[in-house]
């Protein structure tokens, strides 16, 4: 094995990665997973993430982080450390971009609301963002005359399927292999740096957080003290205008990934010879990932991730916003699974294809689920609001 990359551990680019679902004939200049990625980019579940909340609801501000743009930062991270490892960026780019493709408007507090009234109405396995990313790749997004979905790879799929976070639970059972591919392990660890980053910069511009409050041996804490160091060499006359406490916060959420991705790098070549994995068969079968932060380090991260848990995504401010969109959720979904007629009509014909209770009521789920903050605020205050208001029309999901 190379000393400095992990390329005998990349995704090969034929079957059974590459299978898809329905055969394609035709040429294509691009490899499988470039084809992935591109089909991504274009789905229209994609172009909705950029209307759906990080952690604050999109309406209260334009600069804070939404579903599309943590997308784009978890998909640069991966990128990056997937290309240092000698792995294949164009999967790890297409899972990145399609990893948070199921869930709902609202956050994390939209899928447990969804997760709730799914329970509440008999439905034991409740909601499950990834079960419903692939739900959305391979049956609801609409681009093919002759079948449903955007047909993605194998590999990708899996990769969506077992993302796997503090907040995401990999879809049950999806595949035989105990690992999932490096390039979604180099996934699931660039969604922990990029939101660990954003969400705390996000928390301190919105007055929340102060960074020199957080445990003195946080990444973010190591990161703060690098950024303060610049400033204090950087010369007065060339200092940019604006708040010193966002340029600083910017520049510790930088030095926090170029912290991580380094760890991450070193570590995982240590773990893979220390483990003898010299394949890419070795590496799906092992007993843990292969790509990894030092213990220490992962440690750290989820200290933080424990402090934002409380200092932040527990706020008065956030909590609030959460119960709002809880509420529209649990409204909405009360209305329409009693009155299907209210629904598009895509979504009545799938109701009605549907032999079991339990499945009708999935399909309300997967219609809500598709909305984006405002199309959910908009959808209520139509069904709800007295108020004479003009209904307009809205292009399905």
């Amino acid at each position: 094995m190379p000393e400095t990359t992990l390329k005998v551990l990349r995704t090969p680019a034929r079957p059974p990665w590459t299978d898809r679902r329905y055969p394609e004939a035709g040429e294509d200049p691009r490899s499988p997973f470039q084809r992935d990625r591109d089909r991504i980019l274009h789905a229209a579940a994609f172009e909705r993430l950029q209307h759906k909340t990080q952690v604050f609801i999109v309406s209260e501000g334009d600069y804070f982080r939404t579903r599309l743009t943590h997308s784009l930062e978890v998909a640069q991270i991966a990128r990056g450390l997937a290309g240092w490892l000698g792995l294949d960026t164009d999967l790890a780019e297409a899972i990145a971009l399609a990893h948070d493709l199921g869930h709902t408007p609202f956050g994390h507090a939209g899928e447990e609301t969804l997760n709730r009234v799914l329970q509440e109405h008999g439905v034991e396995e409740g909601w499950n963002s990834n079960t419903h990313s692939l739900v959305v790749v391979d049956e609801l997004e609409v681009a093919y005359p002759d079948h449903p979905g955007l047909n993605l790879t194998f590999a990708t799929r899996q990769g969506i399927a077992r993302h796997q976070s503090p907040f995401d639970r990999p879809a049950p059972a999806f595949d035989r292999y105990p690992q999932p591919t490096p390039e979604a392990q180099v996934v699931n660890l660039a969604d922990m740096i990029a939101y660990a980053g954003h969400d705390v910069e996000d928390a301190v511009a919105a007055g929340l957080l102060d960074p020199a409050a957080l445990p003195p041996d946080s990444p973010w804490q190591v990161a703060w003290r690098r950024a303060q160091e610049e400033w204090k060499t950087a010369a007065p006359a060339r200092r940019p205008a604006g708040s010193r406490t966002l340029l600083l916060a910017r520049r510790a959420r930088r030095h926090l990934i170029d912290q991580a991705v380094r760890a991450a790098y070193a570590y995982s070549l240590q773990r893979a010879r220390a483990a003898g994995i010299t394949t890419h068969a070795a590496a799906v079968a092992a007993d843990a990932p292969v790509v990894a932060l030092p213990p220490e380090e992962a440690a750290a991260f989820e200290a933080l991730v424990r402090h934002l848990t409380g200092a932040v995504y527990g706020s008065a401010l956030v909590a609030r916003q959460n119960y709002k969109g809880e509420t529209v959720l649990e409204r909405l979904f009360d209305i329409l699974a009693t009155r299907p007629k209210l629904l598009p009509p895509s979504v009545q014909a799938r109701m009605e294809a549907c032999p079991q209770e339990a499945d009708r009521l999935r399909e309300v789920a997967y219609y809500l689920a598709s909305l984006t903050d405002r199309g959910a605020f908009d959808l209520y205050a139509e069904l709800t609001d007295p108020r004479e208001r003009a209904m307009g029309h809205r292009r399905e999901p």
